[in-house]
């Protein structure tokens, strides 16, 4: 009886054994442990709250992360990128720099095993977060219709604020706003987006800009061209001389209200005063426009040029007297003499002056004989004669016809003194 009940354990042990055996067999076979690589993208936790500690990211915040898992096939065959999740917690974080975060890994399965990660934490970098105001500029392009131009614009507001990180805020040198004025002929009104640049012209982004749009009214008028008058009070230096004042240019383009421009035919500059002037003067000049009136290039400058020079006194002589309204069948014989003259004037005037060429008497209406005959001259207004001998000549006129012969210049000439 002992003998038999042994047996029949034995045979339940040996079938619970069996069965065991069958089952890992049939799971080995059907579903058996393997490996499975996924790669999944990591996800910022808390980004929302460092504006609270004025704290932002800047630089790459875009990281995967891959993952290699172990585990019964089946499982496995059932985890995907939405089924896992990987994330990097940076709530509450304060401070600038470079830091590595964790990354934390979620959605496994029991029995799911990772047994590596490509990496275990992600590297991001950190600023503080900063705000400036900024004047707008504009960018004008392209031109208006032929007889327009554009006139200064509006900008509204004429200040923005960009907030961002403080590297970037740090690299930011203009707000710019861009407008083609091309073909323009009216007013001109358009709400326009602001660029933040920086010393380069090149766009900055993930900067926060606030308006983010400005309004800009450019007024197209017409124009014309106009002289310019010098407004100056110049008292040379004693023994100095102004021998021209003139401006760069000496005409103007403007723009304006057209009925204004009708009455407009020259613009003065700014009042100049200057005392004691010994040396030329060249300067910058304002213009002193009516209201409504700007200058159609607002880049263009005009310079006042006021040349002063020296007075001097010089001597000069001459034996060159020429002849002029003389009767064609007539010759002249002149007294062989020297005028010496003293000029006085500006100094570069006196020492450009061709003496040689300035003297002469006037035949009109003379017939043969002998002239005692005041000798003239031609000069610059800029010089005055101060002394000149002799003030006449003799001039001995005769008929071409008749024999030519020298007079002696021996002969004692008449006096002209």
């Amino acid at each position: 009886m002992g003998n038999l009940f042994d047996k029949k354990i034995t045979t339940r042990v040996l079938s619970v054994l069996l069965a065991t055996m069958l089952w890992l067999y049939v799971i080995t076979e059907q579903n058996p442990v393997v490996y499975k690589d996924i790669t999944l993208p990591v996800r910022l936790i808390g980004v929302e709250t460092l504006a609270a500690n004025s704290v932002t990211t800047i630089g790459n915040t875009s990281f995967n992360v891959s993952l290699r898992l172990k585990g019964n096939k089946n499982t496995l065959d059932r985890i995907n990128n939405t089924s896992l999740s990987a994330t990097a917690d940076i709530r509450g974080h304060r401070e600038k720099g470079e830091f590595n975060i964790p990354i934390q890994i979620s959605g496994v399965p029991a029995g799911v095993d990772i047994t590596s990660m490509s990496s275990y934490s992600i590297k991001l970098n950190f600023d503080n977060v900063v705000s400036v105001t900024m004047p707008v500029s504009i960018n004008i392009t392209g031109n208006p219709l032929q007889g327009m131009a554009a006139m200064t614009p509006s900008i509204n507001p004429r200040e923005v604020t960009i907030k961002g990180a403080e590297s970037l805020v740090n690299q930011a040198k203009t707000a710019l706003v861009d407008l083609d004025i091309s073909s323009s002929s009216t007013t001109i009104r358009k709400n326009i987006a602001v660029k933040i640049l920086d010393e380069a012209g090149k766009t900055i982004e993930d900067i926060e800009v606030s308006p983010g749009a400005v309004d800009v009214i450019i007024p197209i008028e017409h124009t014309k061209i106009v002289l310019i008058e010098p407004d100056i009070v110049v008292n040379p230096a004693p023994g100095y001389i102004i021998t021209n004042i003139s401006t760069n240019p000496r005409e103007i383009h403007i723009a304006g209200n057209k009925d204004i421009l009708d009455n407009l035919d020259s613009v003065k500059t700014e009042r100049i005063e200057i005392r004691d002037a010994k040396a030329f003067v060249d300067q910058r000049v304002s213009l002193v426009l009516p209201e409504g009136i700007e200058l159609a290039n607002k880049t263009e400058t005009v310079r006042l040029r006021i040349n002063i020079e020296k007075i001097i006194e010089k001597p000069l002589e001459t034996d060159n007297i020429s002849v002029r309204n003389l009767s064609d069948n007539l010759t002249a014989e002149l007294t062989p003499i020297k005028v010496q003259v003293t000029v006085r004037g500006p100094e570069t005037i006196v020492n450009a002056w061709k003496a040689n060429n300035a003297f002469y008497i006037d035949a009109m209406n003379l017939g043969q004989g002998s002239h005692i005959l005041e000798i003239k001259y031609e000069k610059p207004e800029e010089l005055e004669i101060l002394t000149m001998e002799p003030r006449f000549i003799n001039a001995t006129l005769k008929n071409k016809e008749e024999d030519n012969t020298d007079v002696s210049r021996s002969e004692e000439p008449v006096s002209l003194y």
